[in-house]
């Protein structure tokens, strides 16, 4: 595989993860919605599938997040409401194959970076602390009749947040560590 094609599908994979960390939002319409995110994790995994042979087998699990955040937006965009959010049990099977889909994408990216004599260590790090939060926020714990459990929930996204920029971060680094070099005049 070339590294232009690697640096591509690092590139998607980098702002596939920002659409997933910020959302802009337009009254109830998020203009970077987490579809779109996915659509291009999909390019990526066609890139890079050939770099990474575990990588195709998380196609599914793209197709199926980005089909139910596509149909969660646009429930949003014409009730106002979120779909997949009134349904708990569903609600929970797309959040626990989310974070296994991430969880998976990173460990992936991981590999590569150590096989191409890059350091890893920060990006497997986030993958672990991002997957750790995005559980324990699960937790039906009683959060309003507690101010302690209340000031541990808003460290938790605090910290959750600080790590997805760092994870953003490490992306578009590792993708720069593949930018194809320009031909010599």
């Amino acid at each position: 595989m070339n590294q232009e094609q690697i640096y591509r599908g690092l590139s998607k994979v980098a702002w596939g993860y920002v659409f997933l960390t910020f959302n802009l939002n337009l009254g109830t319409l998020n203009v970077l919605p987490n579809w779109a995110g996915y659509l291009f994790f999909l390019a990526a995994i066609g890139l890079l599938g050939e770099e990474l042979r575990d990588l195709p087998l998380l196609k599914p699990f793209c197709i199926l997040l980005a089909a139910v955040d596509v149909v969660d937006w646009l429930a949003i965009l014409v009730t106002g409401e979120s779909l997949v959010g009134r349904l708990f049990l569903v609600y929970l099977l797309v959040v626990c194959v989310s974070i296994y889909f991430q969880f998976q994408l990173i460990t992936d990216l991981s590999l590569l970076a150590e096989e191409h004599g890059l350091p890893s260590a920060v990006l497997r790090g986030c993958r672990n602390v991002d997957a750790a939060i995005s559980v324990l926020i699960l937790l039906p714990l009683p959060r309003e009749d507690n101010e302690l459990l209340t000031v541990l929930s808003v460290l938790l996204l605090l910290t959750g947040i600080i790590v997805r920029l760092i994870l953003v971060w490490q992306l578009f680094t590792l993708r720069k560590s593949f930018r194809p070099e320009a031909p010599e005049a």
